[in-house]
């Protein structure tokens, strides 16, 4: 069979509410393959403890539970310490206390005890596995309510370790410790003759309302004059914002024009005396 081979050595475990006659026919076909009798062993659930005192000691070991397993995380915790590295396990248990809606929900439980105890199951399609499956008609009466499930230890010993080789560190990094050794670049050779020119004062000049270079056409801020290089008269308020036309509701806290009505843009209004006198 094709994981029995002639040099391994195999545990058969079976559950104690097994007769020995039942599995006769099996024990003859698990036998067949080995050299010697002295590499099967054959144990009792109940005697279990003799049988995995020493570690890596079995190449396969099979299974066979009238029922199911009563402990399946101590069970698969002991044979993966008694599997060889790539050592195969082979458990057989009855579906016979399960419904027939529950039996894929039970049988994937016990594939996810498996792969959490750190085995990787198999597909168990083998011509030599269905052989040795029929052997077991005495135990369990029907085969298809039979759940039947191969999996093989990691190829390596558990509490192994290996050395992780990151390879070479790179030596082409920056050094921070070597900077009088590197080449810097002059800023200088970073700029234009564009950029060292100095700007026209009046190319700074913005509006205060839009914020563009370009006078509104209702300006009463005074930018249209001072673009059109027209002076503006003495004594004639100034809105920092644009706003002071249209009334209280768009006048700043400090404006000259608080309290005084709307006015069309550019009319010029005149402030009352009693407004600029302290009271």
């Amino acid at each position: 069979m094709t994981f029995l081979k002639e040099s391994n050595s195999v545990l058969v475990v079976v559950d104690k509410e097994i007769a020995n006659d039942d599995i006769t026919d099996f024990m003859v076909a698990t036998k067949k393959p080995l050299k010697n009798e002295e590499q099967l062993v054959i144990a009792s659930t109940k005697d279990l403890e003799t049988c995995y005192k020493s570690a890596s000691s079995y190449d396969t070991i099979i299974s066979i539970f009238k029922q199911t397993c009563p402990n399946h995380n101590t069970f698969l915790e002991r044979c993966l310490k008694a599997l060889k590295p790539a050592g195969v396990l082979i458990m057989y248990e009855s579906f016979q206390q399960e419904k027939d809606a529950n039996i894929k929900s039970a049988y994937d439980t016990k594939v996810s005890n498996f792969k959490l105890a750190g085995f990787k199951v198999k597909a168990h399609d083998d011509v030599d596995t269905k052989r040795l499956k029929n052997q077991l008609l005495r135990v369990y009466n029907d085969i298809d309510n039979i759940s039947e499930i191969v999996a093989e230890k990691p190829s390596f010993e558990i509490g192994s370790s290996v050395t992780l080789n990151f390879g070479k560190a790179n030596s082409n990094v920056w050094k921070l410790d070597s900077i009088d050794d590197e080449e810097l670049i002059d800023e200088d050779d970073l700029l234009d003759e564009s950029d060292i020119v100095k700007p026209n004062a009046s190319s700074l000049k913005v509006c205060g309302t839009t914020g563009k270079r370009k006078a509104c056409k209702d300006c009463t801020c005074g930018l249209a004059e001072e673009l059109s290089g027209k002076t503006v008269e003495e004594g004639t308020p100034k809105s920092s914002c644009g706003n002071c036309y249209l009334g209280d509701a768009f006048r700043c806290a400090s404006c000259p024009y608080l309290g005084m009505p709307a006015f069309k843009p550019g009319e010029k209004v005149v402030l009352p005396e009693t407004q600029l006198q302290a009271e």
